[in-house]
């Protein structure tokens, strides 16, 4: 093990964590410096992890950083689009964090192999996360937890799935804040107050644009998070 002094994870990276099972195989989609998967394994929390990325640079800093905290026995980088070039015996946790929803639906509709109810998915989108949670919902995959933190000023929510294959309705409400409106932790309040101004944002864009329709929509949207979910 290196000598190293172990860095500690940001508040986005580490809810993402809390998230990895005790002993499981990480796959780590997206990995960047590969931060994630070299402090599991530097801890001993994890089995073993794949780092992978689209890009080599980004490889290339995970590769050095493996080596850094001496964890080449357990963390192996590999260049994958998605989970493309990632067998599934290599991964019990997939954490896919840092992309945009659309972006995680697309890598989880194409591998298959997600469709197991072992598999658990720790996901963490930048942006469109109305559609990621949508998808969720509509292709049988149950969001069991979801929570939500604050990182450099900005707040980000990170959804824990599993696959049951059961189809769910998805209201306005559950699209844009999850479960997040049963959580009275401060930073769900926070990440539900960021959601409502960009709709509000976005409503006010469209009316003076002439869309009231789709203003309307937003609009209906802010009121059924301000209400829980029920209309009147």
């Amino acid at each position: 093990m290196s000598r190293n002094t172990l860095f500690e994870l940001d508040e986005r990276l580490a809810l993402c964590a809390s998230f990895v099972r005790e002993n499981s195989r990480l796959a780590d989609v997206g990995t960047d410096h590969a931060f994630l998967p070299v402090k599991l394994a530097a801890e001993g929390k994890i089995l073993s992890a794949v780092a992978s990325d689209v890009r080599t640079g980004p490889l290339k800093n995970a590769e050095s950083n493996i080596r850094l905290y001496g964890v080449e026995d357990k963390v192996r980088a590999v260049l994958s689009d998605g989970l493309d070039d990632i067998s599934p015996e290599l991964a019990d946790d997939i954490v896919i964090a840092g992309m945009g929803g659309e972006l995680i639906a697309n890598i989880i509709k194409r591998t298959q192999w997600l469709y197991d109810g072992s598999k658990r998915l720790i996901l963490q989108p930048m942006t469109r996360m109305e559609s990621l949670r949508l998808f969720l919902y509509q292709n049988g995959f149950c969001i069991e937890q979801e929570k939500a933190c604050v990182s450099g000023r900005k707040h980000y929510s990170v959804m824990l799935c599993r696959y049951d294959g059961v189809i769910r309705e998805c209201g306005k409400k559950e699209q844009y804040i999850g479960s997040l409106g049963d959580d009275n932790s401060e930073e769900a309040a926070g990440y539900i107050n960021m959601i409502k101004t960009k709709l509000k944002r976005k409503a006010d864009g469209l009316e003076k644009s002439g869309r009231l329709e789709e203003a309307a929509y937003f609009r209906s949207v802010i009121h059924e998070i301000d209400n829980n979910g029920r209309t009147q």
